[in-house]
């Protein structure tokens, strides 16, 4: 509906909407980002840290605890990587989206190396007592970036793709719920502070956006039409 309203404009709405939707996320995200990194920097602690922490540890019990190992994998560097070259072989073999594999690398390792580098500079320390081990620094969460980034690239390749609405909408609230629950998954494990998320999702999602914009511009550019959005001029 909203698609056919736009048609009947004598501007193109829709694509303005879409870039002005990015770019409030973006600036958004990226604030919310450097607000957490001063006042780490200047090593104030986050209330709304002890506050949910000490609600999970509420909440634990081993049915639960099994869960959340599991879902933890699901954004783990082993799964991700194996999860990314299967998509990589569809996009090239399967779709011929030459320019979607490419920005796909783009968007999942260069996070990768921007979650390390982000990792070392601030240097937090992982939180005690977690329910399993891990090595490394804990600000931001790898898993919540790096799970945001594959996961919310390859929800856009799928409402980019050719499947019906409905389709799109489960795809999107299925990788939303997933992307979330990862995030959870390392609050519960005691392996990262509900700050650490946070700060990962914000990072994600701004470099997300900018591995998107990119994919858009080179699809402007190839097809001389604007993004997400293909006017029909009147006979």
């Amino acid at each position: 509906m909203l698609r056919d309203i736009a048609n009947k404009l004598p501007f193109p709405i829709l694509p303005v909407i879409y870039i002005l939707a990015g770019l409030f996320l973006s600036f958004y995200s990226l604030n919310v980002f450097f607000e957490l990194s001063e006042d780490l920097m200047e090593e104030e602690r986050f209330q709304f840290d002890q506050v949910i922490i000490h609600y999970v540890s509420e909440i634990r019990n081993d049915t639960l605890t099994a869960i959340m190992k599991f879902i933890t994998f699901l954004g783990s560097t082993t799964i991700l990587t194996i999860l990314l070259i299967g998509s990589l072989i569809w996009l090239i073999v399967k779709r011929k989206n030459y320019w979607g594999a490419i920005f796909y690398i783009i968007a999942v390792a260069g996070g990768g190396l921007i979650n390390l580098g982000l990792k070392h500079w601030f240097g937090r320390i992982r939180p005690e007592n977690s329910l399993i081990i891990e090595q490394g620094f804990s600000y931001p969460s790898g898993h919540s970036m790096g799970s945001l980034i594959y996961y919310g690239f390859l929800g856009y390749l799928v409402i980019r793709s050719q499947r019906g609405r409905s389709l799109k909408l489960l795809f999107g609230i299925g990788f939303i719920t997933l992307i979330l629950l990862i995030g959870f998954s390392r609050i519960y494990l005691g392996v990262h502070y509900p700050s650490d998320v946070l700060a990962g999702f914000s990072a994600g999602t701004v470099w997300l956006l900018l591995c998107i914009g990119g994919r858009e511009s080179i699809r402007a550019y190839k097809k001389r039409t604007l993004p997400f959005f293909k006017r029909k001029h009147p006979q």
